[in-house]
């Protein structure tokens, strides 16, 4: 939380000691130094993809393309539901600049986002079921996809009041996707009763 709090270089480990409500010794006795702490709470942290699997249905093993939409909304609304994730997310995007000996900001990505060979894997399920264009490169693909989470997580930590990220994330999830349907329409990623709901 103090990471989050005042950024890495600026917490001391007296910040964490009293904020932890534990003596400076303490801290010691577990730890060499702030940067040893720092990848202690990555290691520590599981993957995102883990988290979130309480939150799928798992009804769309014929559906890879929903399965995908599925998991990108349940990420976006555990992040926006749990302040813990955020404060992680926090200190990913606002509060940290890496140096040596500290966890590497791509293995932490690789933790708080979609693992990339799987994604591709699902993108290459996707294409083979005629469920996005099969004209789409993959690669130049998979980049926007993670630049597009990246700056919507991003920008709502900024501004966590400008908007409901839980409630969003549907819509948000839809539009994004919507560049990989042949034809270009959101309503085939939809289930059958929120299109329902629309008509």
């Amino acid at each position: 939380a103090q990471f989050a709090l005042r950024g890495v270089a600026n917490t001391t480990l007296n910040d964490i000691a009293d904020a932890a409500d534990v003596t400076r010794g303490a801290i010691y006795w577990h730890f060499e130094n702030k940067t040893q702490l720092f990848n202690e709470v990555w290691l520590q942290q599981p993957p995102l993809r883990e988290l979130i699997q309480d939150r799928l249905t798992g009804c769309w093993n014929d559906n890879p393309l929903q399965d995908l939409r599925e998991k990108f909304i349940a990420a976006l609304q555990y992040i926006a539901a749990v302040p813990r994730q955020q404060a992680l997310m926090q200190i990913l995007y606002h509060k940290c600049e890496f140096h040596n000996g500290m966890i590497s900001e791509q293995a932490i990505r690789e933790k708080m986002g979609f693992h990339h060979q799987s994604l591709l894997e699902v993108l290459q399920r996707c294409m083979d079921k005629k469920l996005i264009s099969g004209s789409l490169d993959l690669d130049v693909i998979l980049i926007i996809l993670h630049g597009s989470f990246s700056g919507i997580v991003k920008n709502w930590l900024m501004n966590p009041t400008s908007y409901d990220l839980y409630k969003q994330a549907p819509a948000l999830v839809d539009n994004v996707l919507k560049m990989l349907s042949p034809d270009g329409s959101v309503r085939q990623l939809m289930p059958n009763e929120q299109q329902a709901e629309e008509a």
